[in-house]
């Protein structure tokens, strides 16, 4: 069985905030957004909350708060058909 690891973003608040003012929660999926585009369900759902991810629209604690990081958390969970490709990849321990 393999779970995601909880990273230092959700432990200590520490995010990736990007030249553009996106917050994210690490560079694997600033990557993947800007080079070509990310058709993952929970990137899709970032997207439609771009404006409200971007810490030039909003200050950290909103951001912070911000629904998503709730749906990417619980996407971790029983190793979900919607945890993303790069979470699996960097981020994924045997129990």
């Amino acid at each position: 069985h393999y779970s995601i690891k909880y990273y230092l973003f959700l432990l200590k608040n520490r995010v990736l905030y990007n030249i553009d003012g996106q917050v994210y929660p690490c560079c694997y999926l600033v990557n993947t957004d800007y080079m070509k585009g990310d058709n993952q369900y929970i990137m899709k759902e970032y997207n439609k909350s771009r404006e409200q991810l971007n810490i030039f629209n909003n200050d950290f604690e909103s951001i912070n708060n911000h629904p998503w990081w709730k749906i990417l958390e619980d996407s971790w969970k029983d190793s979900s058909d919607v945890t993303l490709r790069q979470c699996i990849k960097w981020c994924k321990t045997k129990e």
